[in-house]
């Protein structure tokens, strides 16, 4: 392995993301999750033929408010809609769950045939973040549920820690009457079978549950304040 894999590797590390995730899939312009949503990376301005071709029609684009100016030219050939948002664990990206399933409402509405692309960097953690909250409350499905489902179409996945309490959140809005089965959530689940956090099930479950679903904090209070290293998805 050459100085920049290593490089690469040791960044990847600190992020809770393994080497296997290469940078090649920021090649992976966009991956169908359903007839009508995509998930993807950043475009460039020349894939917008592309893009045009595959049909989409609407782009919610999650980046930081610096980089807007990044992605302006999609309004030439889409409606779109910009979401200021950071890949962190402090970030809150359910404030702008409301504003983005009324932009997808609209675009089924407006157009028989429209097709919606949600982007952030590399399509991993924060627009794979709105793509899986768009499936849960358009299709009724638990957290656990979407998230397999678009991870089987773009296997990277892997939203942080953080916005994945934000989707057991949402989860609970959607379907409260699943808090009251005393099965693990899905949240739970997420983190012991997807992140790596090396405990029991049930422990984490109970963590959880006493720090209102916080998933960093959860994870602190068992681990001595610590995150263990071993856990993917965290991203400060």
């Amino acid at each position: 392995m050459g100085l920049r894999e290593r490089l690469t590797e040791r960044l990847l590390a600190r992020l809770g993301l393994e080497w296997d995730f290469t940078l090649s899939l920021q090649r992976a312009l966009l991956s169908e999750i359903t007839e009508t949503l995509y998930l993807g990376s950043r475009p460039r301005r020349e894939d917008a033929p592309t893009l045009k071709k595959a049909g989409i029609t609407h782009v919610v684009s999650c980046l930081p408010e610096d980089e807007r100016s990044t992605v302006a030219f999609l309004a030439e050939h889409f409606r779109w809609l910009f979401v200021p948002a950071r890949d962190g664990i402090h970030e809150d990206l359910s404030a702008t769950f409301p504003g983005i399933f009324e932009f997808a409402a609209k675009a089924a509405d407006d157009e028989a045939r429209a097709k919606l692309l949600v982007h952030c960097e590399v399509g991993v953690s924060r627009s794979a973040t709105v793509a899986i909250a768009w499936v849960m409350q358009s299709e009724n499905k638990t957290f656990l549920e979407a998230f397999d489902q678009v991870r089987s179409a773009r296997p990277e996945v892997l939203p942080n820690i953080g916005f994945a309490s934000q989707l057991q959140r949402l989860e609970h809005s959607l379907r409260p009457e699943l808090r009251a089965t005393r099965e693990p959530s899905s949240l739970a689940r997420y983190l012991t079978q997807v992140c790596n956090v090396p405990t029991e099930l049930e422990l984490l479950h109970e963590a959880l549950e006493r720090h209102d679903y916080d998933a960093p904090r959860a994870i602190r209070s068992i681990f001595g304040d610590e995150i263990p290293r071993v856990v993917q998805g965290v991203r400060l």
